[in-house]
């Protein structure tokens, strides 16, 4: 191999000797073997590629070189394949409040380890953005991927918002530009789109009303590659009973189920088709609503989420002693069973499953919700699903029927609680994976 690091060769005669750098008594040069791989860039590359990223974010200081070659979009791609697929290690869960209670509660957010009992969550509270309007108030909206979408928004004050993307594996925050809003326009985001195994940039999607207190609005996209805001050649009046706070992103496009209560059981059922949104081609799509009780009152919970690229639904509802869990087929053409899931031995195992107030008179159900369904079949292992009953988590293997304990908010937070009293479902849950291929 010849050194590029200085100019010797076979041809002694030709070059000057240099002190400490070549012996031209032999035609040989004296450069080291390490400094001979730091110069070759190809062979740099195959090497940093192995690095842990976290260490591999230090080595930009390094040199210019190394900045450079760590940053460009060839190196970037090399290594979006080589890292393997993102991994549901722990849960965020944040409880929510009602309207009249948001601006007096702290919104805490609990961390659930899924795997490693010791495992801490990066963060304790979310004043991390030091938010000038309401720094203690910050509520994480969706999560994409690793990364979380946070905003101080309220549903009445949506001008004075902030909005920020935070990734807990790097303790990154990237704080979005202000919307092109006129002052009184209602608004709320609706959608966040994270693809790391295709682009390292994300998209904020935001619905704005036309005119204040109105239904018919347009959406609005940020793009962290241009860091601006731009307003989609869509607008639309959403279909009835669409619920926007809990979108899912999934095969390229943001998800929303629509659910009609009883004072909607007059309507056709083609209002209650879920909803999608291409993200990159801006176009809507409708698909089938899932076999479920959409117009039921009788529904405790539902779970509606995505997991190595696979979509689901379930629900709780009274009287139920066992739980369905819906697939959606990857050409939208319908729904399928994926899992039947037993609740018996459950709670046989917790008793407070059935002591929960909510319960029917005839104590023939059991006080359960969904937190999460996490797939594993990429790394091989078991997949499972996370319940919620009175005060505590269980998780529950979809394979063999197994289940164990591995969150007890009493002992974890040290408080005291009525397991009667205590509400069911009212967690937001958002998967913590450890996305590192943006800082």
């Amino acid at each position: 191999m010849k050194c590029r690091r200085c100019t010797c060769s076979s041809r002694e005669n030709d070059i000057k000797l240099s002190s400490g750098e070549m012996d031209m008594k032999l035609g040989r040069c004296t450069c080291t073997s390490q400094e001979i791989v730091l110069d070759e860039e190809d062979l740099l590359t195959l090497i940093l590629l192995r690095v842990p990223y976290r260490e591999l974010l230090s080595f930009k200081s390094v040199s210019k070189k190394w900045l450079h070659l760590i940053t460009t979009p060839h190196f970037t791609s090399l290594l979006r394949d080589a890292l393997p697929p993102l991994r549901a290690s722990a849960l965020f869960i944040q409880r929510t409040y009602p309207n009249f209670l948001s601006k007096r509660l702290p919104d805490q957010v609990h961390f659930v380890p899924l795997d490693d009992p010791n495992a801490t969550s990066p963060f304790r509270n979310l004043d991390f953005a030091h938010d000038p309007y309401t720094s203690r108030q910050i509520r994480v909206c969706q999560s994409c991927n690793g990364l979380l979408l946070c905003s101080s928004a309220r549903f009445f004050d949506f001008n004075l918002s902030n909005c920020y993307v935070y990734n807990p594996s790097t303790n990154h925050l990237d704080t979005l530009s202000k919307q092109p809003l006129c002052y009184g326009y209602e608004g709320y985001y609706i959608g966040f789109a994270y693809d790391p195994s295709k682009s390292p940039h994300y998209k904020v999607i935001a619905y704005i009303t036309k005119i204040p207190l109105s239904f018919v609005g347009d959406l609005h996209i940020y793009s962290s590659e241009t860091g601006t805001w731009k307003a989609s050649a869509q607008s639309f009046l959403p279909p009835e009973g669409i619920l926007f706070t809990d979108g899912v992103y999934w095969n390229g496009s943001m998800h929303w189920l629509s659910f009609l209560g009883a004072d909607c059981s007059n309507l056709p059922d083609s209002l209650s088709d879920g909803l999608y949104f291409n993200v990159d081609e801006e176009r809507f799509g409708t698909f089938p609503r899932p076999p479920i009780g959409a117009k039921s009152i009788s529904v405790r919970s539902r779970y509606f989420g995505e997991s190595e690229d696979h979509l689901h639904v379930t629900e709780v509802c009274q009287y139920a002693t066992s739980l369905t869990v819906y697939e959606m087929k990857s050409d939208y053409s319908g729904w399928f069973v994926k899992y039947l899931i037993d609740l018996d031995p459950i709670a046989k195992v917790f008793p407070e499953m059935t002591k929960h107030m909510s319960l029917s008179c005839d104590k023939t159900d059991y006080a359960v919700a969904v937190l999460s369904l996490v797939r594993r079949e990429n790394f091989r292992e078991d997949s499972f699903l996370v319940l919620e009953i009175p005060g505590k988590a269980i998780r529950y293997n979809l394979v063999d029927g197994s289940f164990k304990l591995i969150w007890d908010f009493g002992v974890a937070l040290n408080i005291k609680y009525n397991i009667d009293l205590w509400t069911l479902g009212r967690f937001k849950v958002f998967p913590y994976l450890e996305s590192v291929l943006r800082a």
